[in-house]
């Protein structure tokens, strides 16, 4: 009987004594490179866990569950569920990345893949739903920007004229209701 207790005491005692841990991944769309990502968090009924708590990378967890994950790195939001001891996931690196320039007034510059992009392109997050569809010149947005959310809704309309700059721009909610 004590020997029984014993097992079961110490069972249970390494069971909830193990750490939880979560690690993002990275697959570069354009060079298929793995890369590790050290800007995420992730978050629990009001809680926030970060990378900034390790030095590797991974995020200690006090238990398994739903969690949210912020993907500063791409700009993606996703649910993630915690359920092994070690976790991991992998989201990719769009294709088409911005990049604010100055000259006399902020600027965008866009590229695919290192380089400039030229003519109409369409961008996509992770989950394959479109990111952004844009007409460019010389890695600028000519005419109309389109940008959505991950759920696949507009997420603003934004207007560039031939050299490049933002002449108008018209942002919407989630629901798809415009913000004024």
């Amino acid at each position: 009987m004590k020997i029984t207790f014993l097992i079961v005491f110490f069972s249970t005692l390494s069971a909830f004594s193990q750490e939880i841990k979560y690690e993002l991944i990275f697959r570069d769309s354009c060079s298929g490179k793995i890369v590790n990502s050290h800007l995420y968090h992730l978050e629990r009924n009001g809680k926030l866990y970060s990378t900034f708590e390790s030095d590797n990378g991974t995020i200690p967890l006090p238990e398994k569950g739903v969690y949210k994950l912020f993907a500063s790195e791409i700009g993606e939001v996703h649910q993630v569920e915690i359920n092994e001891e070690m976790n991991s996931d992998t989201l990719y690196i769009p294709k088409i990345r911005e990049f604010l320039v100055t000259h006399t007034k902020p600027n965008y510059i866009f590229r695919k893949c290192d380089k400039k992009i030229d003519g109409y392109e369409t961008g996509y997050y992770s989950n394959g739903s479109i990111r952004l569809v844009a007409e460019f010149k010389n890695g600028l947005v000519i005419g109309e920007l389109k940008r959505f959310y991950q759920n696949g809704k507009i997420e603003e309309i934004s207007i560039y004229d031939k050299r490049g700059f933002l002449t108008k721009k018209t942002e919407f909610d989630k629901n798809g209701e415009i913000i004024e």
